[in-house]
């Protein structure tokens, strides 16, 4: 469901000039595709961009702005937040609009045939029926077919978003029948102002929390809410030490992140950012995104030689690949461990 509490125009959607521009040409041109993918990493505003298109498409005020103006006038382009339609999605009530998530790590059959049950009835109201399909990434072969047959002959006045984060994690057939819509990573200085506007951050705290989020408002949010600095610290100090680790080291250190499963993405994140901060320093020392750790980042570069940097780079990409994939996590780890610290398997 969504949340509650008002929702941001189209115009105020952070760092997402490109996006924002297609969706308010789609409302001014009240040209609604029946399928649109918004494609992207986690927490840059893909959800709420679709709410807030649908809110825009429904909103009873900005239909009469816009046909009561003249076609010179400044059109509402956002929804108003306050009218019957607005007020039902805001709450989540709003019979049209139909919220699809992952079940556990996938999106099942089931779910899509009772989509296409809902669909086949009348929509209530007499505006655009949504549905949102969250993380489509996750819906698996059967899933995606069944939704295919809704796209080859979609409803009509429904508009179905899917989410993802790239479109090769999506059947070709599904991703060609959708319009295309891409979300970016937010700039460093972005997430650095939000924290501080948002969530009252101090400026060096969040200067190191938008370096680590990776371009995800959603990320920097929660690192700043957990331990993040403490779990990022601790990890960093296993890895000062990584010449001298030895299999039994390595064991313990794959149980450490395995034991982190829920945030494993962002516990690799932080390990890849380590070894690229080891790099980085010896060419451009100003670049370093851990800059509250620059002592330790000036010994351990010192240590590593840049292929061996890296290759660590490249191993954890690709077990985060794997992870992505359903790998078995514990071992994923452990071959991963085995291979930045350089032993034989």
């Amino acid at each position: 469901m969504p949340d509650t509490k008002p929702l941001p125009e189209l115009e105020s959607i952070i760092d997402q000039k490109g996006a924002v521009a297609n969706l308010t040409a789609i409302i001014q041109r009240e040209t609604v595709p029946h399928a649109i993918l918004f494609t992207g990493i986690e927490g840059v505003g893909k959800k709420t961009a679709a709410i807030t298109f649908i809110m825009a498409c429904n909103c009873t005020r900005r239909r009469i702005s816009c046909n009561s103006l003249e076609a010179d006038g400044d059109k509402r382009t956002g929804p108003c937040g306050e009218c019957r339609s607005c007020r039902k999605i805001l709450t989540g009530n709003h019979p049209d609009l139909i919220f699809i998530n992952p079940s556990g790590a996938v999106i099942k059959i089931s779910q899509i045939r009772e989509l296409v049950a809902k669909l086949a009835l009348k929509p209530y109201d007499d505006g655009y029926r949504a549905v949102i399909i969250s993380d489509a990434e996750a819906m698996n072969k059967e899933a995606g077919n069944a939704l295919l047959k809704i796209l080859e002959e979609p409803p009509d006045r429904t508009v179905i978003i899917l989410t993802a984060r790239q479109t090769s994690d999506l059947l070709p057939t599904i991703v060609s029948r959708c319009r295309h819509i891409r979300f970016n990573p937010v700039s460093n200085e972005h997430i650095r102002s939000f924290l501080i506007t948002a969530h009252g951050v101090d400026e060096d705290r969040a200067g190191i929390l938008a370096s680590l989020a990776e371009g995800s408002l959603k990320r920097a949010a929660e690192m700043n809410e957990g331990s993040w600095l403490q779990l990022r610290n601790g990890l960093i100090h296993e890895l000062e030490r990584i010449e001298k680790w030895n299999v039994t080291t390595c064991l313990r250190f794959a149980e450490i992140l395995a034991g982190k499963k829920e945030y494993i993405q962002y516990v690799l994140s932080i390990i890849k950012t380590w070894f690229r901060d080891l790099v980085v320093y010896k060419y451009v020392p100003g670049k370093v995104m851990n800059k509250d750790l620059m002592d330790a980042v000036k010994r351990a570069s010192g240590k590593m030689e840049v292929n061996t940097l890296m290759l660590n780079i490249k191993a954890a990409e690709r077990v985060r690949e794997a992870i992505d994939k359903n790998a078995n996590l514990r071992l994923a780890l452990e071959n991963f461990a085995m291979e930045v610290a350089n032993i034989e398997q």
